[in-house]
């Protein structure tokens, strides 16, 4: 019965398609307009290719001819792409590939993007059909490049789908899935659901590779999913086929069975006997695993009698294998053998040696089984033979291909040979004379020539490498320089500005000396650039003055001290107790010294070591400064005295710097006639050396005996330890990150009187406390050092914890990219240095009042949490969505309370108060009542069943309990509700 309804079904198909082509065929008799007439063709020739593929390839031929004559280039193209599928189809690619190169010619000549991005996908598919995977891949990305400049999504994905293929067959699995992926997302984008479900069912085919068994399951389910509402059975044959080899690998048989045999019923209604067959031939190997050697050989022989029909020599060649293999399971040798003698012979003419190499390899299995061991060994050896031969083939060819072109060489340069001599026997002496001077001298001319344009080449390749290089430095030291500029001039700027609008005020002694502080350092920036620009013009001159070289080093690195004892240095000083009297530039070797200290200084941990040292020996001062700090990695050491040069010069740097003060330093040494080294190992240190020639004068010794000092004063005196007094105000709280101590009193005195104000000095120290104290709001530096603002704001934004806490920016880079690149990472705000306090207050006024109004939102009883309100950060959502799926799901369960809440959302008790209160301002419990209490409401409303029920329903076991806390939520008892809320409406 089953049988007659599929040849019925078939009939009727072959009717249908008959009546389409007769309706065609009668409509390009009734048109006379060549480019409807075209389209019909077109439309003829796909309806014919597959019952009458000569009939289709007449109608093809005949529309290009049709759209030629008519000199239409896009129908011309079109019916190109038309009749070039159906050649891939009959499987003649390369009359495919010659078809498309003519579309794209002439796609090309009349400046038709569209077509020629369409031949370049035809291509790539023919070579990829051919196999020849790198020509595919070629045209395959040529088209994407094309395809992106024209915007056309679907081309793009169509060739991300080739290059999926490709990977495919190369089981490179990683990158099919890579371009499967791409591909779907734009056909799903775009509303190209039949392209969309093949996309899902090549995913699910190379996890099922991959042995992914589950994700393979998911595509291909969501995959027949769609193409059941599309009505697509070539997708859910295909979908069925890979679910019914998944069941068989993960032993559920059963469900193999009926998938497969969805599978070969739909390709059987699609007329698809190659799929039929493959069908068959998996259906048997499933039997095969449940042990049913019977029925296995029944499907063998179904997919054999298949695969001669549609002439396929490998499925056939394979097929004859698997029945020798079942032949022998159930011990009838003889069949065996025939059946491997049949599957020999296929794979001996089609050169298929991995079939030959398994068939001789189960012949001598069963001839070892009949103690046939002649047998048995002629077959294994054979075996083995062409196991060898797939190893050495590849090498095989090649040598014999090397071995033909040097002969090939060798007789071309016998025949050169022989006219050579044949020329030069009726050459005269005097003309072959006159061609070799003649050859010598074009050759020595070119030879000169290539030299010379050579050198020049590298000349110029030189120097434009070096202008690149100059150029990068010079741009990053504009950056730097200015970031340097900003910070002072914000902190110069701010209290400035406040002072202006509160008139009445006067500033701290504290902001006075934080103002001198940051002038000072613009000045010394501003003195350090004019310096360079002197050295560069040649202008700077030495001053000479005669003085006591000591006292003037004394005085320079004195005024250290009160810096030393700030940080807890160990900071020594050793210079002789004596007078060196000399003529010497005291204010450049001054600022050789500060540069030389202050680097110490800068690039070394609080506690560290500093040691300056003086001695001269009669000609030479030589001046050591050391310290404990971070050292300079090797490679950079050859470049630490370079321009606009800075061995730490990312975001996270420790410590700020311009890249000019050690290039100063060796240009003011270099001009006393000194010389300048260093030597620096990782985490041990460096060791600046400074050697001037200076000529001592023996009168006006005595003049500073009186100035001597020991060196004892220069140890630092320790401070003693203070407590800071906690600031136990009621109002929101602020944690600021910054590394400059003088910004943070500046930002800190500006919000001190409207927040509670916490400090860090870096990012990673600003990341624990933020994750411990919880603030409101944080305020936090772009660069600092061990983290920078960027990865501290993606890392907040990231934890449940802190993903809720609004963050501003400050920054001293003030470019559009450097905004967009903060915001990105999930900053609420940014602001550029230097800025204005009452800018910086009204900005965090204004995120603190979202936050309290979206708590404010969430408390309202007659409003739902909704996860997209939710606008802080992705984790917020997700978190809210999660929460809310567990409340829908448990909220009629009277025993689950806060305990299972936290159990369900994987938080600790703590961990979900806080964020709740800081997301909703309600606490679990609350949270939970108020859910069950608004559904209740709801319920009330719509009046679905008894007060007492609804009580029951929403997770309430106490009626009066429930009754309470209705009425503290809504102001009246839940009977009264509904009348008293359509009186409100």
């Amino acid at each position: 019965m089953k049988q007659l309804l599929l040849f019925l079904f078939l009939c009727s198909n072959l009717l249908l398609s008959q009546t389409k082509v007769d309706s065609l065929q009668q409509a390009y008799e009734k048109t006379s307009v060549d480019t409807l007439r075209v389209k019909i063709l077109n439309q003829l020739g796909i309806q014919q290719a597959k019952e009458s593929p000569e009939d289709a390839r007449r109608s093809f031929l005949k529309a290009i001819e049709l759209a030629t004559r008519a000199n239409n280039e896009a129908l011309q193209i079109k019916s190109y792409h038309h009749y070039a599928s159906f050649l891939n189809t009959q499987s003649m690619e390369d009359s495919a590939i010659a078809v498309y190169h003519k579309s794209r010619d002439l796609a090309k000549r009349i400046n038709f993007p569209k077509g020629e991005s369409d031949a370049l996908v035809g291509l790539a598919a023919s070579y990829w059909r051919k196999a020849n995977f790198e020509k595919a891949n070629e045209y395959a990305r040529e088209n994407i490049a094309l395809a992106t400049r024209m915007e056309d999504k679907v081309s793009v994905a169509n060739s991300y789908m080739i290059q999926g293929n490709i990977y495919t067959q190369q089981n490179d699995y990683t990158k099919a899935m890579e371009h499967y992926t791409l591909g779907a997302g734009v056909y799903k984008e775009v509303g190209e659901l039949e392209r969309y479900i093949t996309a899902l069912g090549n995913i699910g085919f190379v996890h099922r590779n991959l042995e992914n068994y589950e994700k393979a399951i998911d595509y291909l389910q969501e995959s027949d999913s769609i193409a059941r509402i599309l009505n697509l059975p070539r997708a859910r044959a295909f979908s069925a086929y890979n679910l019914s080899i998944i069941y068989r690998k993960t032993g559920e048989l059963d469900r193999a069975i009926a998938s497969n045999t969805q599978a070969i019923e739909m390709y059987e209604k699609l007329g698809d006997r190659k799929r039929i067959a493959f069908g068959k031939l998996t259906m048997g190997k499933i039997y095969w695993e449940k042990g049913a050697y019977q029925k296995t050989l029944d499907y063998y022989k179904e997919a054999l009698e298949i695969s001669k029909q549609v002439d396929d020599s490998v499925n056939i060649g394979h097929t004859y294998n698997d029945i020798a293999k079942c032949y022998q399971h159930l011990g009838d040798n003889d069949k065996a053998k025939e059946y491997l003698l049949l599957a020999g012979a296929v794979a001996n003419g089609i050169e298929l040696d991995i079939l030959a190499m398994n068939v001789h390899q189960n012949l001598s299995q069963i001839y070892a089984e009949e103690r046939n061991f002649e047998k048995a060994h002629e077959n294994l050896a054979k075996y083995a033979i062409l196991r060898d031969t797939l190893y050495t083939k590849e090498k095989r060819d090649l040598g014999t291909e090397i071995e033909a072109k040097y002969q090939n060489e060798q007789k071309t340069q016998e025949i050169a040979l022989l006219e050579s001599e044949k020329e030069l026997q009726d050459l005269q002496l005097t003309k072959r004379v006159n061609e070799r001077n003649g050859i010598i001298a074009f050759s020595v001319i070119m030879l000169l020539l290539a030299s010379l344009l050579y050198n020049q080449f590298r000349i110029k390749k030189k120097a434009n490498q070096k202008l690149q290089e100059l150029d990068r430095m010079k741009s990053n030291f504009f950056a730097n320089i200015s970031h340097e500029f900003r910070t002072p001039l914000t902190l110069i700027k701010g209290p400035i500005d406040r002072l202006e609008q509160n008139p009445e005020e006067r500033l701290s002694i504290e902001n006075i000396k934080m103002i001198r502080r940051n002038s000072g350092r613009v000045l010394k920036l501003v003195n350090q650039l004019l310096d360079l620009s002197k050295i560069d013009e040649g202008n700077l001159k030495l001053v000479l003055t005669e003085g006591d070289v000591y006292k003037c080093l004394r005085a320079a690195t004195s005024s250290f001290n009160s810096h030393a004892a700030q940080r807890q240095f160990d900071y020594r000083v050793q210079i002789p107790q004596a007078v060196l009297w000399a003529s010497f530039d005291r204010d450049k070797l001054e600022k050789v010294v500060y540069n030389l200290l202050g680097n110490a200084f800068k690039f070394s941990d609080d506690s560290s070591k500093v040691l300056f040292e003086a001695d001269y020996n009669g000609q030479d001062l030589k001046i050591l400064v050391a310290d404990s700090g971070k050292g300079i990695p090797k490679e950079e050491l050859p470049f630490i005295f370079d321009r606009f040069y800075q061995a730490d010069s990312g975001p996270t740097r420790d410590r700020e710097g311009s890249g000019i003060g050690l290039s100063l330093s060796k240009d003011l040494v270099e001009l006393m006639d000194g010389t300048i080294t260093v030597s620096s190992e990782e985490g041990q240190g460096s060791f600046f050396t400074v050697q001037l020639p200076i000529q001592e004068i023996k009168t006006g010794v005595a003049h500073d005996q009186e100035q001597k000092r020991s060196r004892d004063n220069f140890y630092p005196k320790t401070t003693p330890f203070t407590l800071e007094k906690e600031d136990m105000r009621m109002l929101p709280s602020i944690l600021l990150i910054e590394d400059n101590a003088d910004m943070r009193h500046f930002i800190k005195e500006s919000l001190i009187e409207r927040y509670r104000v916490a400090e860090a000095t870096d990012g990673s120290a600003g990341f624990l406390k933020a994750k411990g104290d919880h603030p409101d709001l944080i305020i936090t530096d772009l660069m600092m050092p061990k983290m920078d603002g960027l990865e501290l704001c993606k890392k907040l934004k990231s934890d449940v914890d802190t993903s809720h806490i609004p963050v501003i920016m400050l920054t001293a880079k003030a470019g559009m990219e450097n905004k967009l690149e903060g915001l990105e990472t999930g900053a609420d705000d940014y602001l550029t240095k230097p800025f204005d306090a009452n800018e910086l207050l009204v900005r965090t006024k204004n995120l603190i009042e979202q936050r309290k109004k979206l708590r404010e939102l969430f408390s309202n009883k007659e409003v739902q949490i909704d996860p997209k309100k939710i606008t802080v950060s992705s984790v917020d959502q997700r978190f809210v969505e999660d929460l809310l799926k567990v409340l829908e799901q448990h909220y009629s369960n009277g025993e689950f309370g806060v305990p299972q809440l936290q159990e369900a959302l994987a938080m600790s008790k703590s961990q979900l108060h806080r964020k709740l209160k800081a997301l909703t301002n309600q606490g679990p419990g609350e949270l939970l009542r108020n859910f069950r209490l608004k559904r209740a409401a709801q319920l009330l409303m719509q009046k679905a069943d008894t007060v007492t029920q609804i009580a029951y329903k929403v997770g309430f076991n106490d009626l009066s309990y429930f009754t309470k806390c209705f009425k503290e939520l809504y102001g009246v008892v839940p009977s009264a509700y509904p009348e008293t809320r359509l009186q409100d409406l």
